[in-house]
């Protein structure tokens, strides 16, 4: 009788353990199916959208003259909620925060992308692209970590310093030079404003277009909208002297780079 007892209770044990533990499958079960999906490729598409807001879209769709990479980076910045830093380098010619076309393109800048987007600033330096180099000036110029440089890069003060030539090994070295201190910086090039019937001159300035189309390099050609510096006319747009431009010159000169930058329809 004992060794029945034994046996019976025994088998009723082995039985509840089985009814439980299918119990417990079920339940483990119908939570997974009801569970939300957490698969690889769910979670892949969760961390890749990065959502712009439809204003963000409509900034970008007025970059369509920029470099790539400059595109890309101001998504970026625009992501991060933080300003783009674009800086305007060169000569005296390209003016300062009072003169020159330098302020009418900082004010579309800013009306146009927001100040809590973009940042625009300038750093003009008195000298050839050679004494720049000698001076380390660069470093200046690096310590900005901007985003984007627009670089007028010297031509006009070179002319009768600097053969051509070493112009453009100058500029190469200036860029690399500031390009390894910020790798994510990029160069928009463009020539200083035009003088009347000058020989040389136009033909470095032609030089330096050619020498951004062959390092793929973006050129602004705000020449074209110059009058003909072979005729008189581009007198009005310069000071007698022809030591910079007159306000007539530096209306035009703003206005082109200012279409240039921001794309809109009516400019394109």
């Amino acid at each position: 009788m004992k060794n029945f007892l034994t046996i019976l209770l025994g088998f009723a044990c082995i039985t509840i353990l089985y009814y439980g533990h299918s119990y417990w499958n079920q339940r483990i079960s119908s939570a997974s199916n009801n569970a939300p999906s957490t698969s690889k490729s769910d979670q892949q598409m969760s961390e890749m959208a990065t959502p712009v807001d439809d204003g963000d879209i409509d900034l970008l769709t007025l970059t369509k003259n920029w470099p790539a990479s400059s595109v890309d980076r101001f998504k970026q910045t625009l992501n991060e909620k933080k300003a783009f830093k674009v800086l305007f380098v060169g000569s005296p010619a390209i003016g300062s925060e009072n003169t020159g076309p330098f302020p009418f393109v900082k004010e579309k800048l800013l009306e146009t992308f927001g100040k809590d987007n973009i940042q625009v600033t300038i750093k003009t330096y008195n000298s050839t692209s050679t004494q720049l180099i000698k001076s380390n000036d660069q470093e200046e110029i690096s310590q900005e970590e901007a985003d984007l440089i627009v670089f007028e890069p010297f031509i006009l003060m070179n002319n009768g310093e600097v053969l051509l030539e070493n112009s453009l090994e100058d500029i190469t070295m200036i860029m690399e030079d500031i390009k390894a201190k910020n790798p994510e910086t990029t160069f928009i090039l463009q020539p200083s404003y035009p003088l009347y019937k000058a020989k040389i001159y136009p033909t470095q300035v032609e030089a330096l277009k050619k020498f951004a189309e062959k390092n793929q390099l973006t050129y602004i050609d705000h020449w074209s909208a110059w009058p003909d510096s072979n005729t008189k006319e581009i007198n009005e747009y310069l000071l007698p002297d022809q030591s910079a431009p007159s306000e007539k010159g530096n209306q035009v000169w703003g206005e082109y780079i200012t279409k240039f930058l921001i794309s809109k329809s009516e400019s394109e």
